[in-house]
Parts: C-alpha cells; structure tokens; sequence
C-alpha cells in the first residue's frame, strides 16, 4: 500500500504554492491522478506572480492526451473558470471539481482515504528536494517560509466564474 508523503491537510498551500506537481492516489481502486498547477507571472516583469493558476490535469490510462487543461482557478476571488472545451459531465470536468473540493476543503482526502503524492520537488520553484523535512512538506525550506499564510487566508470555498460576453 502507497503511504501520503505529504499531509493532505496541506494541499491549499501545495496547490497555491506556484508550480505544484501533486498526485491524487485511491488506495481502493488503485486509480491515480495527477495534477500540474502553474502560477501565472506578469507580462512585463516576469518575478512579479500573479493570483492566478492554470491547472493541467492527467488522468490514469489517458496515454494519448496526457496532461489536458483543464482551467484556471483565481486565488483572490476564490473563484475558478473551467476550460472553454471541457464538457460539464466528462471525466475531466469531475475530476477538476474534486480537486478543487479538496483544495477547500482537504479533510476529504483523509475520509475518502485518498493519499496525497509529490514528486519529491518543491511545490513553489521546481528544484529538488533533499532535506527530509523539505519532502515530507513538499517544500523547500526557503519556499516555504515564503508560502507561510495566516489561517484566514486558506481557501474554504471555490465558486464557479460566471461566464462573462466577450
């Protein structure tokens, strides 16, 4: 059986932490998922981060895709905007409403028994992990003094984008 390497509780600062690689594992049905999260930066000075993050997303047996987009979810506003061609009922658009569930709310990971995996990166910039503290955070030591939010700023609720006319 595949242990969490990183608490699931932690899962709204991995995702809003910049460039996460995070995966979803059901111990039950053996299915995985795994999800890339890529902050976006400002046009004119590429330092400058923006709250805004594009989710790609891979589902087990999808060989011939891979990595789908699968929307953009705005971490000011709390709110999220599903791709343009992702069909409301379709398998990526039920796993994008999971992951944004868990990342409001990631006690459910623990009660569907769901483990939480990375890929033994930082979750902020992308380098190697090697302290053991650092791999089991998903956070270099650097990164996450950087990604230390207050309490009232972890998400408790992501509310669809109304699709505004062009």
């Amino acid at each position: 059986m595949i242990r969490s390497n990183v608490n699931p509780l932690s899962l709204p600062r991995l995702f809003f932490a910049g460039r996460a690689v995070l995966t979803f594992f059901n111990p039950a049905t053996e299915k995985h998922i795994t999800v890339h999260v890529k902050q976006a930066r400002d046009k004119k000075d590429r330092k400058v981060r923006l709250p805004i993050f594009f989710v790609n997303i891979s589902l087990l047996g999808d060989k011939e895709q891979g990595m789908i987009f699968a929307g953009t979810v705005f971490q000011d506003t709390m709110t999220f905007k599903p791709a343009k061609n992702l069909v409301p009922d379709s398998q990526l658009a039920q796993v994008f409403n999971f992951v944004l569930t868990a990342v409001g709310h990631p006690q459910i990971l623990r009660t569907k028994g769901i483990s939480l995996l990375h890929e033994g990166r930082c979750c902020r910039c992308g380098l190697p992990l090697t302290n053991p503290q650092s791999i089991e955070r998903g956070l270099g030591d650097d990164c996450f003094a950087y990604t230390a939010t207050p309490a009232n700023t972890i998400p408790t609720e992501l509310n669809r984008l109304e699709s505004q006319p062009a």
